[in-house]
């Protein structure tokens, strides 16, 4: 499996990636949308002909999920998000996605629960879904089982972790969600913002726990 950072259009973009295996490519989170179409370019760029058939959404928060539409459009891809962050996606609702602080909007989408232990199989490498609320009631992290490459959005980064004071949010969940990462063997860290460790991620959970005060 080989993954691939789109590059950020906007500061304030998630980061996104492209993850390849041999017979399906997914993306991971798809930034704000406020610049599309270089996003649109510099994915096609990476794909180099290949189809995109998945897109995994880590949460439901506008600078993740904002350029999903344009997604659609382009790729047609099967779209999936954790259980309880699908049903704004899905409904269009621009105020708990965040869009409308973030002066944009959230379209009617068509987008598949996932819940803890769904697995894809991308060919030769399997990506299983991990609840781990806090951030939002429905945040998702994604683990490569062969590589170990954790996907964390934004659950906890290099340098910290999730804000639980947004809609949904929940310190008790983070918390809970963190101790039960501590569980799952992880090498690499590919956090929704922030740098990517492709070697040593769990000392940076067990500083975000120790930042807990767990």
């Amino acid at each position: 499996m080989t993954i691939q950072q789109v590059p950020q259009a906007l500061l304030f973009d998630s980061n996104i990636f492209l993850v390849f295996g041999e017979k399906k490519v997914a993306l991971i989170d798809t930034g704000t949308g406020f610049q599309s179409d270089a996003n649109i370019s510099d994915i096609d760029a990476l794909l180099d002909g290949r189809k995109l058939d998945l897109v995994f959404l880590t949460h439901r928060h506008y600078d993740h999920v904002g350029g999903l539409s344009r997604i659609i459009d382009c790729y047609q891809p099967m779209v999936y998000a954790g259980e309880k962050d699908a049903d704004p996606l899905i409904a269009g609702d621009s105020d708990s996605t965040m869009g409308v602080a973030f002066g944009g909007s959230i379209p009617q989408m068509n987008v598949t629960p996932v819940r803890d232990g769904d697995e894809f199989d991308l060919g030769g490498h399997v990506l299983r879904i991990i609840e781990t609320p806090g951030h939002t009631i429905g945040s998702i992290c994604i683990l490569d089982v062969e590589s170990g490459a954790l996907f964390s959005g934004d659950t906890f980064f290099v340098d910290g972790v999730g804000r639980t004071d947004l809609p949904t949010g929940s310190l008790s969940d983070l918390k809970a969600s963190l101790l039960k990462l501590r569980n799952i063997k992880f090498n690499g860290l590919f956090s929704g913002h922030g740098p990517v460790v492709k070697d040593g991620g769990m000392k940076f959970l067990e500083k975000a726990i120790n930042q807990m005060g767990l």
